[in-house]
């Protein structure tokens, strides 16, 4: 049976991803996979950046192996597997290229480890995941990476699953305030009315800003919201708009020029992934009375800790839980080391009931 989330929804695909370089995702990824075969649901597993490399690529240090157990499916390139070794099965060439060469689906023939070669689009991880069921896959495990741009992907998927490391901030406050950052931004709602959710697609599909104004979607004035303050309270006040609906990034600055002429209306993202403003900027938008919402947006599932640090330095692992609890709540906390994936409520880890 499929797994659910702690909201009892189905999750096919999963995607991971990092707050910060060397969060502890791979070990995550472990857990998840080994977890799923365990119970008989053959999992998939491919990354959007390399992983599963012996070593950093920037300190050199150790990292964790991408583990495969038997029966798993990778998409990886074919450099990266061992052929002559007879551990894998290959199942199919796919038209996908990574930095490592061409991508292809292969079958764990027995227990071991494998380099994910990193898939490049968003597009090219859909033809995985096709690719995946093909082949019988049932869970599809997408890994991420380590800032919130490579969270394109994640769109792709059921649920995302945020892992934060202490390897995040100096101190325990600095990495809490980053997640907290991380998961309000996030967790902003979707679009929730129909107009809107016209609007947004209208944009994305024209790569132009959309107003509406009354009944009416409309080309705003501006293509990019990325002018002077001068330029955007013009087009501001060329109609009665009560909404946008924007296609590509929102920096911090564009937000605050937006406050400061009077935008008091929703603004629609395409997804989080074109969140590029703080928490603190947000909140000044919110309070000048403006929304923002996304037209796609995964729920979030969980949010992973490991309270230990590659480069050293380590924090109380029930301290941090404690604190990460408090701010990400509703969403569930785990130290996956500690508790487990139980720490998560992932009905899948009680696979439809049956404990």
């Amino acid at each position: 049976m499929l797994p659910k989330d702690w909201t009892g929804r189905e999750m096919k695909r999963l995607a991971i991803v990092g707050l910060s370089k060397n969060a502890g995702k791979t070990t995550v990824l472990n857990h998840l996979s080994g977890a799923a075969v365990s119970r008989s649901l053959p999992a998939g597993l491919v990354s959007i950046g390399v992983d599963g490399e012996e070593r950093d690529a920037w300190s050199g240090r150790p990292k964790p192996q991408v583990l495969v157990p038997e029966g798993a499916v990778v998409a990886t390139a074919g450099p990266c597997l061992d052929v002559r070794a007879g551990n894998w099965e290959v199942l199919e060439e796919l038209p996908v290229r990574s930095l490592l060469g061409q991508v292809f689906l292969a079958r764990a023939v027995r227990p071991g480890t494998v380099k994910l070669a990193g898939i490049c689009s968003a597009e090219e991880v859909d033809r995985v995941l096709e690719g995946f069921g093909r082949h019988g896959v049932r869970l599809a495990l997408v890994d991420g990476a380590y800032d919130r741009k490579a969270a394109a992907h994640p769109i792709r998927s059921d649920g995302v699953i945020l892992v934060v490391g202490a390897s995040a901030g100096k101190t325990l406050e600095e990495v809490v305030r980053r997640t907290e950052e991380w998961v309000r931004i996030f967790s902003l709602p979707p679009c929730g009315d129909p107009l809107l959710e016209k609007a947004g697609k209208r944009a994305v599909l024209e790569g132009w800003t959309m107003g509406i104004a009354g009944e009416g979607i409309e080309p705003f004035p501006l293509s990019s919201l990325l002018v002077d303050r001068g330029k955007l309270s013009e087009a501001m006040g060329s109609r009665p708009w009560t909404a946008l609906a924007v296609p590509g990034a929102l920096t911090d600055r564009t937000l605050m020029l937006l406050a400061q002429c009077g935008c008091s209306f929703p603004l629609v993202l395409s997804s989080p992934t074109h969140a590029f403003f703080s928490l603190r900027t947000l909140r000044t938008f919110l309070r000048s009375g403006g929304e923002i919402r996304y037209l796609e947006r995964p729920p979030l599932v969980g949010v992973a800790i490991n309270p230990v640090s590659p480069e050293g330095g380590a924090f109380d692992p029930r301290e941090m839980k404690r604190r990460m609890a408090r701010v990400c709540r509703p969403v569930p906390v785990t130290d996956v080391i500690r508790d487990g994936f139980d720490g998560l409520h992932l009905m899948p880890w009680r696979w439809d009931g049956v404990h």
